[in-house]
């Protein structure tokens, strides 16, 4: 049986929900206590009120409430406006439909109070704007770094990608979103399987290690992915590190050079020394004794096989960086023409060779190590295009350093003015592990060969003070750059009185036999000669005595070959000085001096630079 129309109305009115009954209008017909008490009424003083004025903030909702919803004859949950008695504003939720009958329209509806409920939903929505507007914060700030992040779920399943994922490895965010690690491994892999990073993570470890990519070298993380759930997936980020891992390669392989170099120097600078004696002797024995004499052949061969000594020890003195000392104006167009007359017959007719330098570029260097660079890295050039027809071109520039490293610097030039000497050929080029090694001592792609040409090269150049780069890839050729400090052009020659007949020469060096020997070379060329062990001693005797010429060792104890050159530059302007040195051991750099002898030397190279210094 159902209930009776009064026992329904009891039923709305024990009701803990709102309801009631208007007209088109907005005059209640029926208003149970629940309502009554949302809106802080008495159900007397309620249906006195007209809905839409008096509860409704806004009536012309209410009007287009009826014109949305009473074509389909229900409304079905719309939230609008309400005002309470005391003036506080209510949101509701309306369940209710339309009556229609002939003298007019009136709806039934049901009202929940969901204010509280909204307030919570803001602020949810606002949390929830904030997140993601932090994480699109977070994303953009990643995309500005070289580093990405991902997140798999326990399936290693990727769900989701960001940060500087083009830039870092060359394709789209959205690439590998929902495939698995075992899918994505298989199709580009990584020098390190991720699948068991993962799994880790997955066991909740946090791993991090150096992976190689897509010829990227990343820093990777992986770490568990917690929710109140547990461990539901795990995060992975990289950071792209490959230009910070090769510095740290070269700031090592620096380390080793320089280790390598002072060895290197240390053993050359003494067998030098010894080498001095060995060919000034042979020199002097060989002026003395017949061309048909016996013995001759034996003293010729010692000398012969002290220069070829003599050449080993200037490339280790190279390689070291403490080879000639000596610093004078240097016009490369001068030497890079000597050089391809001299090896011009070990040029094969399929090298071309290009040459675009001007005359008037000057640079501040030994002589002897720049022809020493240059034909180290023309027969370098040479030897990578062997017997392939090929091309070498050699040119220089004047260019301004301003001191900042460049990811292609073997050797990083301080800021400054430097002529830049560029020599390169189109080759095989090379890969970054031989570019890594190919300026160490002993090193070499060739089956012949002792490795010391290009670490001759990288000893000189750091020398003089200069800058060195090297850009070169598989297939691509190889490009030497060798930036010397600039000079400027010579001045215009004045002619200048004749300066009378020098006779007497100082000799300034710590080492006896080189003294003895080098003082009966000079006695020998016509010349008086007298020793000091020292810089001290030298500049006493300079004060005793008339010393027309001064020949002085640069490395000696006491007082060195740049501090005695320095004073004899003050007390005597005009004297001719010679530096005589083949190590320069407190890498001091260039020294300014007349004239350079670099150690061992030959008689003939003595008497040439005499005869010049002393007309």
């Amino acid at each position: 049986m159902f209930p009776s129309e009064s026992e329904l109305y009891l039923l709305f009115d024990r009701s803990p929900i709102g309801m009631y009954r208007t007209k088109e209008d907005g005059r209640f017909e029926y208003a149970n206590p629940a309502l009554a008490r949302l809106l802080g009424y008495s159900v007397e003083e309620l249906l006195a009120k007209n809905l839409n004025h008096d509860i409704y903030i806004d009536a012309e909702d209410r009007v287009r409430l009826i014109e949305k919803y009473r074509p389909r004859g229900v409304v079905d949950g719309a939230a609008v406006r309400w005002r309470a008695r005391d003036g506080r504003q209510l949101i509701v939720q309306i369940w209710g439909h339309a009556i229609e009958k002939p003298e007019g329209a009136s709806f039934d509806a049901s009202v929940l109070d969901i204010t509280e409920l909204e307030a919570r939903n803001a602020v949810l929505r606002q949390q929830r704007e904030d997140l993601e507007r932090t994480a699109t914060i977070l994303d953009l700030v990643v995309r500005q770094m070289p580093a990405l992040y991902w997140v798999v779920d326990r399936d290693l399943r990727i769900q989701r990608t960001g940060g500087a994922v083009m830039g870092v490895l060359g394709y789209a965010p959205e690439k590998f979103i929902g495939l698995t690690l075992h899918d994505t491994h298989s199709i580009e892999p990584a020098s390190v399987s991720p699948i068991v990073t993962h799994e880790a993570a997955l066991r909740g470890e946090t791993v991090t290690y150096d992976a190689e990519y897509r010829g990227k070298q990343l820093a990777m993380t992986i770490a568990p992915y917690r929710t109140d759930a547990g461990i539901v997936g795990a995060i992975g980020t990289a950071i792209d590190v490959t230009a910070s891992r090769q510095l740290e390669r070269r700031i090592v392989d620096t380390q080793r050079a320089e280790s390598l170099g002072v060895l290197a120097g240390g053993l050359a600078h003494d067998f030098n020394n010894l080498l001095v004696a060995v060919l000034g002797n042979a020199d002097l024995a060989l002026r003395e004794i017949p061309p048909s004499a016996p013995g001759r052949a034996a003293i010729e061969n010692i000398r012969d096989a002290g220069l070829r000594a003599a050449e080993l020890t200037d490339q280790l003195l190279a390689y070291a960086g403490r080879g000639g000392a000596g610093s004078i104006r240097v016009q490369p167009a001068t030497i890079v023409d000597e050089l391809l007359r001299i090896s011009a017959p070990s040029l094969p007719e399929h090298v071309r060779v290009s040459v675009e330098l001007s005359s008037d570029i000057y640079l501040r260097a030994d002589p002897t190590q720049v022809r020493q660079v240059l034909l180290n890295l023309i027969t370098n050039a040479r030897d990578a295009i062997g017997s392939r027809t090929g091309s070498i071109s050699i040119g220089a520039r004047h260019v301004d350093c301003d001191g900042h490293a460049e990811l292609d610097d073997v050797i990083t030039a301080a800021a400054g003015a430097y002529v830049l000497i560029e020599v390169s050929d189109d080759g095989p080029g090379m890969d970054r592990e031989t570019r890594r090694h190919v300026f160490e001592p002993f090193f070499t792609t060739k089956s012949s060969g002792h490795g010391l040409g290009l670490a001759a090269v990288l000893g000189i150049v750091r020398a003089h003070g200069g800058g060195l780069r090297l850009f070169s890839a598989p297939n691509q050729g190889a490009k030497f750059q060798v930036l010397w400090p600039a000079a400027a052009a010579p001045p215009a020659r004045v002619s200048t009185p004749a300066i009378a007949a020098i006779r007497t020469v100082l000799v300034i060096d710590d080492e006896a036999i080189v003294r003895d020997v080098v003082a009966r070379m000079v006695e020998d060329l016509g010349y008086a000669a007298v020793t000091a062990a020292d810089g001290v001693i030298g500049l006493a005797l300079l004060e005793r005595q008339t010393i027309d010429a001064v020949l002085v060792d640069l490395t000696m104890p006491r007082m060195d070959g740049a501090a005695v050159i320095a004073v004899l530059r003050e007390r005597r302007p005009g004297l001719p000085i010679v530096l005589c040195s083949g190590y320069d051991r407190d890498g001091r750099g260039p020294v300014v001096a007349d004239a350079y002898l670099p150690k061992p030397f030959r008689l003939d190279a003595l008497e040439q630079t005499l005869a010049r210094l002393l007309p």
